[in-house]
């Protein structure tokens, strides 16, 4: 249905929002806590607010971009939600990240509204843009491409998540140089660069808006707790839906805690020490990709998650010894932590996009309406309350003086309750071979007869 061409505007739109996004997750509470200085569990509410808002933004504009039809629509059921989101959520991007230009450094009171004002806002609109804007790709896309279509947005996500994060670790250990922080100089080139990528992130939707056309649908206005039943009745999607809220919890947590576990427990501070670990670890990144897309293509999704998060279940404990290993200096212990880690867990980031889809696509099959908003929408409500509990959580073991060393074992809390409920479902409804779909991936590895069919 797509040209080459098109799959690659369409896949480059998530560019310029990954970079926001990435810089967002993994920056904002640190740079609110070390340099806004604000109470770490007030930090942590602001956080999970803004996550609250983005689960019901997410559902609310899922269901309203399904229920548009193309020709009421002058910008397009999709399209009007991209024209108008994209420069939206630049600008409050921009003023999540210049607190230092408007409010006093003295007021805790300040500085919690303008990051609860803020991060809310940024949180609404990337729902109001990326749930339909995703929401799109069932609808221009067949089941043959729609994997190529998945893999080229993963690459421009992993391209985009490797800028947004080098840039969070190189500007980290640039303004922590500075005895100002972001109050002096720092905090103007922070500026510079939030107005990049903020036009990055709205320019890059162009070719797409321009080049690629909807699908026409003429859409029979349907009530919005009827088409959350039908989800709600899909078990293998809410299987997903509950495993990955789960999982979301941890995966916050440790986002949201990572800088500071570089800083304080792997001595990683200064800007070369950063960028040099940011680089190691997008080495690290792109080979996963490869290996999890290549064994995905054998054993399917779900065994791929089955693995990895089995092996992260054994790691991820590890890091109340990391760093504290005699005769192996703390920096090398975090680069192997890191690197295992990075590579097992990258599993998780590579395949949800393709899983949603999959399961939009099935369920049009199957029923002949499209509820791919619905679909894109839903799961962003349990998702984001997860992460909302994941910030709060965060902001209490930042508190904790021991809170960092012990976050491997916390994380590893919601592997384990994660792992049985993905076992249950199936993840890839378009997988022919069955007795790769329900013999465990464990005895598909070590048995050898099983093997030997290929």
């Amino acid at each position: 249905m797509l040209t080459n061409k098109q799959k690659f505007y369409y896949a480059i739109c998530r560019f310029g929002s990954t970079i926001l996004l990435n810089i967002v997750f993994v920056a904002t509470f640190w740079m609110y806590t070390n340099q806004v200085e604000l109470d770490p569990i007030l930090n942590g509410v602001g956080n999970a607010v803004g996550k609250l808002v983005i689960g019901v933004s997410s559902l609310v504009f899922g269901y309203l971009s399904d229920s548009l039809s193309s020709s009421k629509a002058k910008l397009g059921r999709r399209k009007l939600f991209i024209w108008t989101g994209a420069p939206a959520l630049a600008f409050s991007f921009v003023m999540l990240f210049t607190p230092q230009f408007f409010i006093p450094s003295s007021s805790q009171t300040m500085k919690f509204v303008w990051l609860l004002v803020w991060n809310a806002m940024f949180h609404l609109f990337y729902g109001y843009l990326l749930i339909p804007f995703q929401s799109w790709m069932p609808e221009i896309t067949n089941e043959n491409e729609r994997v190529q279509v998945s893999a080229l947005q993963n690459a421009v996500n992993l391209i985009g998540s490797a800028v947004g994060s080098g840039f969070v670790l190189i500007m980290s250990g640039f303004i922590s140089e500075d005895p100002a922080g972001i109050y002096g100089k720092p905090g103007t080139y922070l500026l510079i660069f939030a107005l990049i990528f903020a036009f990055i992130e709205m320019i890059v939707f162009l070719p797409a808006l321009l080049k690629i056309k909807e699908k026409r649908i003429v859409h029979e206005r349907r009530k919005i707790l009827d088409e959350l039943k039908v989800a709600l009745k899909n078990r293998n999607y809410m299987l997903w839906v509950g495993s990955f809220t789960i999982l979301n919890v941890g995966v916050t947590i440790l986002t949201a805690l990572l800088l500071d576990f570089l800083e304080t427990v792997l001595g990683i501070e200064n800007t070369v020490q950063k960028t040099l670990f940011g680089g190691v670890m997008f080495i690290i990144i792109i080979i996963s990709f490869f290996f999890w897309s290549r064994f995905s293509k054998r054993f399917g999704k779900k065994w791929s998650l089955i693995l990895s998060f089995s092996f992260l279940v054994i790691w991820m404990p590890l890091t109340p010894l990391v760093g504290r290993i005699p005769a192996i200096p703390a920096i090398i212990q975090g680069y192997v932590f890191g690197a295992v880690a990075l590579f097992v867990m990258s599993s998780a980031y590579l395949f949800p996009y393709a899983i949603l889809a999959d399961f939009a696509d099935d369920d049009e099959r199957s029923t002949s309406e499209n509820r791919s908003g619905m679909y894109t929408g839903f799961k962003s409500l349990p998702f984001n309350i997860a992460q909302a509990t994941g910030f709060i959580l965060a902001g209490v073991i930042r508190k904790w003086p021991e809170g960092l060393q012990w976050l491997g074992p916390i994380v590893t809390i919601f592997l384990v309750l994660a792992i049985p409920i993905i076992w249950q479902g199936d993840f890839d409804p378009f997988l022919k071979d069955e007795t790769v779909k329900k013999t465990s991936i464990f005895k598909q590895i070590f048995n050898k007869n099983i093997n030997k069919k290929d």
